[in-house]
């Protein structure tokens, strides 16, 4: 077999895929067995060149699910479409059948119209599965459907239904499609009412608690410790914890990043087998690019191109104040427009981030949360670097950023981290010194600003993830 084939297979047979049997059969070729689906990859040379052929399929009706075949020329190029094959075993995996109702008054009529949606619906290779049933029964049985559709017949109990069945969306069929029993027609309404119900599910940060705990995410952060630049990272799988460690700099530098997948290496992960890789970063962020300053020079870089490039996985990028802020946010549920106030001790500049509705929040070029530029402007009682060193100062300084922000983005609630600022009540009567008493969020004292920048930014990657579809 082609040296090139041999290195690819045995990288094929490190990888993990999970509920999946890779083995290399008497040929060198390689079996790929599950629970939903078998499959094979292949090598041939065929005139010269060296051919990869890729198949899965489906046990349960034998159709194809996967097929691809390629030129093995470049070898980063095949691992990513090895990813693909995976996301398809795994994405069988958790295939399961979307319930939906079709109601009418006796069920008569539509059970002939649900056969002809199922059928369409198989046709079309969706995993839905319509029943029909009288309206009293679907009442009476409550919801247990992602969706249901009314005939229009009873479309005028459209109201009582939907009040009966919260959370479920229930649509009227509209005559021209029940009537004519076009079954396509029904089923592409289906599918928009149910991606959108989706889309709007994945755009709140909290439905990282339930989603897809079969990913397999690495977050990371660079912050200052005690002054020194240090790296820290945690590896989540199956929505938990199972690894994490960190690393200290001299010196601060984004492109010190690439230092970690030798680190992961030697503890036995390897990067490419992550779904995400989220990265949060005391700069600001515009976009995926990084911007900060190295010796008074000014700093670019695309962070996200360079470790996608490297690391053959997505990496999604945030200032550390947004992942934060989508800490403090699914850490509960009380609030759901939600800012952050970071201070260190001895520096006026301070850090903050924001999410609204589960949407976290980067205003114009990554600007969102830079009110250092503005602490010059304060009319301190006293100079502005004395402050950030006095218990009384910083108290001061604080204040003006959190009437600044309060004033201008106007959050329910503002998590505070700063440690010679414990007492939140004195923060408050600083801030009445500024603004009105309605103005002022709930200010929520934290202990560690580190504790809510990992889960943050796991929630960003997932959020991300399943936005991306």
């Amino acid at each position: 077999m082609d040296e090139r084939a041999i290195v690819y297979r045995d990288w094929i047979l490190n990888q993990s895929v999970i509920s999946c049997s890779i083995t290399q059969n008497e040929k060198g070729d390689l079996d790929i067995s599950s629970n939903e689906a078998k499959g094979y990859i292949n090598f041939y040379e065929i005139n010269d060149f060296l051919i990869v052929e890729m198949r899965l399929e489906r046990l349960e009706d034998g159709e194809p699910a996967f097929f691809l075949h390629f030129e093995l020329e470049d070898l980063d190029r095949a691992k990513e479409l090895f990813f693909e094959m995976a996301q398809t075993i795994e994405g069988l995996q958790k295939r399961e059948n979307v319930h939906v109702l079709l109601c009418c008054s006796c069920g008569i009529t539509t059970t002939f119209f649900s056969n002809k949606l199922n059928e369409c619906a198989q046709a079309q290779g969706l995993n839905y599965d319509f029943c029909a049933k009288p309206l009293v029964d679907a009442q009476r049985e409550g919801s247990s459907y992602a969706a249901v559709l009314l005939a229009p017949q009873v479309g005028h109990q459209r109201k009582q239904v939907a009040d009966l069945m919260p959370g479920t969306p229930v649509l009227e069929l509209p005559a021209r499609i029940f009537g004519a029993y076009d079954a396509p027609a029904a089923l592409a309404l289906v599918r928009e009412v149910l991606e959108g119900a989706r889309e709007a599910a994945a755009s709140d940060l909290r439905m990282a608690r339930e989603y897809d705990n079969t990913k397999r995410i690495l977050a990371v952060s660079f912050i200052w410790r005690e002054d020194e630049p240090t790296l820290s990272y945690s590896v989540f799988d199956h929505g938990k914890k199972v690894d994490g460690g960190m690393a200290v700099y001299r010196h601060f530098d984004v492109q010190d990043l690439i230092d970690l997948a030798p680190m992961l290496r030697v503890k036995g992960w390897d990067i490419e087998s992550f779904d995400a890789v989220g990265v949060a970063l005391p700069v600001r962020i515009d976009g995926s690019k990084a911007i900060y300053w190295i010796k008074g020079e000014r700093m670019e870089l695309d962070v996200s191109a360079m470790l996608q490039k490297r690391w053959n996985v997505p990496v999604y990028v945030d200032n550390i104040s947004t992942a934060a802020a989508a800490g403090c946010y699914v850490s509960q549920d009380k609030w759901d427009y939600v800012g952050i106030h970071a201070q260190m001790v001895g520096i006026a500049d301070c850090n903050e981030g924001f999410v609204q509705n589960g949407l976290p929040m980067y205003g114009y070029r990554g600007f969102m949360g830079n009110l250092g530029y503005l602490a010059k402007s304060f009319p301190l009682s006293m100079d502005l670097a004395e402050a950030a060193w006095r218990y009384d100062g910083i108290r001061e300084l604080v204040a003006y950023y959190i009437a600044v922000a309060s004033c201008t983005i106007a959050p329910e609630v503002m998590y505070v981290w700063c440690d010679l600022i414990p007492d939140m009540d004195e923060l408050r009567e600083e801030i009445l010194k500024l603004i009105p008493e309605e103005g002022i969020p709930e200010l929520v004292a934290i202990a560690n600003f580190d504790d809510y920048i990992i889960p943050g930014e796991i929630a960003l990657c997932l959020q991300r993830l399943a936005q991306k579809g």
